[in-house]
């Protein structure tokens, strides 16, 4: 037998804000879950994953404020529930106005420098020297 939420879906305790704030959310939600259910509406642009004391919470940042209406509009007045892996996903805009994930360009996935040192002057070289070619290649990959 499903178990019916008394959670209302929505909460309208917040003004308009293009970051969307979703509750509920199944064990460990993916950026590619949250970016599929955003994109019917419009480009997401940031997302912040696994969020709150249970990590079933999430953000989503939409480019354009309209869209973000757009999404909460639509799932007010649908008689579906917004859902991930058929778990019904609560609603709400924000009260951020983006998201900020704090991240420097060397902790993003992907970001990895390998490097072999040869030869006697192999010694010579410090972590320092190490951490500077690291973020000159990163900044090369970002030209």
């Amino acid at each position: 037998m499903a178990s019916v939420s008394t959670q209302p879906q929505f909460r309208y305790t917040q003004p308009p804000s293009k970051v969307l704030h979703l509750r509920n959310l199944p064990w460990e939600c993916t950026e590619e879950e949250l970016i599929e259910l955003g994109k019917p509406f419009g480009k997401v642009v940031n997302t912040k994953c696994n969020v709150g004391a249970n990590r079933n919470q999430a953000f989503i940042e939409f480019q354009d404020l309209n869209q973000a209406i757009a999404m909460i509009s639509y799932y007010a007045s649908s008689s579906e529930p917004a859902q991930v892996r058929g778990k019904t996903v609560y609603l709400q805009y924000s009260n951020r106005q983006e998201i900020v994930n704090n991240k420097t360009a060397a902790d993003v996935a992907g970001n990895v420098l390998l490097v072999t040192i040869e030869g006697e002057d192999a010694r010579l070289v410090s972590i320092d020297v190490l951490h500077l070619a690291h973020i000159k290649a990163i900044s090369l990959m970002a030209a």
